[in-house]
């Protein structure tokens, strides 16, 4: 499996729409739209990516898991080794959602 974190694309922009968006998530959604667009211009380049895949496609004695780019071996790393209960905080801090 190959776990990229934020890569720079335009892969948000060709995510399933709900036919309804609920109200009562508005400011959740749009806070979260604004992180995550931030995160993506700052990601890793699409490259980071590609070269990962390539080399879990042809690595002799392949992992169960290869995280692409820097993030993507700080979160690996964090969850190995932080309580879920303390990333799960943290994440929600993060994408500016009630801890």
């Amino acid at each position: 499996m190959v776990e990229p974190a934020y890569t720079r694309t335009s892969f948000e922009d060709n995510l399933a729409r709900p036919d309804q968006l609920l109200d009562i998530y508005e400011s959740a959604r749009a806070g979260i739209n604004v992180v995550v667009r931030k995160a993506m211009e700052k990601g890793d380049a699409p490259e980071v990516v590609a070269k990962t895949v390539l080399a879990a496609a042809n690595d002799r004695a392949p992992k169960r898991r290869y995280a692409a780019g820097k993030m993507a071996r700080q979160v690996s790393f964090l969850r190995r080794f932080v309580p879920a209960s303390a990333f799960d905080k943290s994440l929600r801090k993060q994408l500016g959602l009630p801890v």
